[in-house]
């Protein structure tokens, strides 16, 4: 069967329109690759299939945030042990029922479309958000419309860490999420701070970790999704997710790369670093991206961490340097212009903390927003574009 795509944007006669043809899809009778609006064309000759596709494959896009996208190959029975895991964890962990879902992320990438689907699959159209912008104002409407709506269902939603966070910052905000069974966030790393400030007014937030080569969140809370699992990679400590949910390979993509993610029949190793405890899976950084730092190896992730436990969001990069080979080197976010002096301050509060040295940044430089990719990761390349041309001389 031919693919075709099919344009997805965040309001709800898009969503509405495309109905039709997701829910052939679940029936495996259609051969789909999600785009945004004026996109399709562009993602169509990057994702050259050779040959026909089976009926009932779903072409998802990596987001593309650390290369060049490529085309995950999902079958319907990929995307329905996703729907099918999703609702026996949450069943579990909060006794929750079917409901519906309510769309507050692009729907073109494999979080947002996971949202359509498990409403489909689950009997219900989806909410979208109206408008096509994230905002607290617009998901409290769309909350209370969808609550009206289904007065004695359980709703379920997905969000990235920073529509949570803004979302907690609002009192009314607050409250709307409250109204979910389940909130599951993903996409990005979820900081400590935040996820405890969540827990701490009883929002029931899930943390999932996945991508599109796994139809989306594959391990919920740290925990592999029933009938799943993750292990350690012995030689390479990368993450293996391994299950119903793993796709067929790569569309556009052969050889060494495809082999080397995907190692066998059902199983996806990921570029990220981890440990497995008592089941519970940690997740330390990119394998790609360490820094070497004058001989040292440090993890991005690492000094991250450092920084979010004192309260800050930010992007950490290596940029060459002539003595040290590469250097530490971090983008924070601050909601407005900051001194210099203040960046200065704030290297001295991390070594006052008693970080290890090479945790501390050698160059820290702010931003009132760090850029992202459409699902809401921080998008790594843009980070370090702009932290080159500011610190060029």
């Amino acid at each position: 069967m031919t693919l075709e795509a099919l344009p997805l944007d965040l309001n709800p006669r898009s969503i509405a329109d495309a109905l039709p043809v997701l829910e052939e899809l679940l029936d495996g009778r259609r051969v789909v690759l999600p785009t945004t609006p004026g996109q399709s064309q562009e993602l169509m000759s990057r994702m050259t299939v050779a040959g026909d596709e089976a009926p009932g494959t779903l072409i998802a896009c990596t987001s593309g945030s650390t290369g060049q996208p490529k085309g995950a190959r999902l079958r319907t029975a990929n995307l329905t042990a996703s729907a099918e895991a999703t609702a026996a964890f949450l069943a579990e962990r909060f006794d929750t029922g079917t409901g519906p879902w309510l769309l507050a992320l692009p729907p073109h990438h494999i979080a947002g479309l996971q949202v359509i689907l498990r409403s489909l699959h689950a009997g219900y159209s989806p909410s979208v958000l109206p408008g096509g912008t994230f905002t607290p104002e617009a998901f409290v409407r769309a909350t209370s419309s969808l609550r009206s709506s289904h007065p004695s269902r359980d709703l379920h939603t997905s969000l990235v860490p920073t529509q949570l966070h803004r979302l907690i910052d609002d009192e009314q905000g607050r409250s709307a999420l409250r109204e979910y069974a389940a909130v599951l966030v993903g996409g990005a790393a979820t900081s400590t701070a935040l996820a405890e400030t969540a827990r701490r007014h009883d929002i029931p937030i899930v943390l999932t970790y996945g991508s599109s080569e796994t139809a989306g969140g594959m391990v919920y809370d740290g925990r592999a999704l029933p009938g799943t699992e993750v292990a350690i990679d012995d030689e390479s400590g990368r993450i293996l997710l391994s299950g119903p949910t793993v796709a067929d390979g790569y569309c556009n993509v052969s050889g060494a790369v495809e082999d080397d993610a995907f190692p066998s029949a059902g199983t996806f190793r990921t570029s990220d670093l981890g440990t497995v405890n008592d089941g519970i899976l940690t997740v330390r950084g990119r394998a790609d991206g360490a820094i070497n730092s004058g001989g040292m190896k440090i993890l991005p992730e690492d000094v991250e961490s450092a920084l979010d436990e004192l309260g800050y969001t930010s992007c950490v990069v290596g940029l060459p340097d002539t003595d040290w080979g590469e250097i530490v080197t971090a983008l924070v976010e601050f909601p407005d212009d900051v001194p210099a002096e203040r960046t200065a301050q704030l290297r001295t509060v991390m070594k006052d903390a008693g970080l290890p040295a090479h945790l501390v940044p050698r160059r820290l430089l702010t931003t009132r927003r760090l850029p992202t990719t459409g699902p809401g990761k921080i998008d790594r390349r843009a980070v370090r574009e702009e932290l080159r041309t500011r610190l060029e001389p």
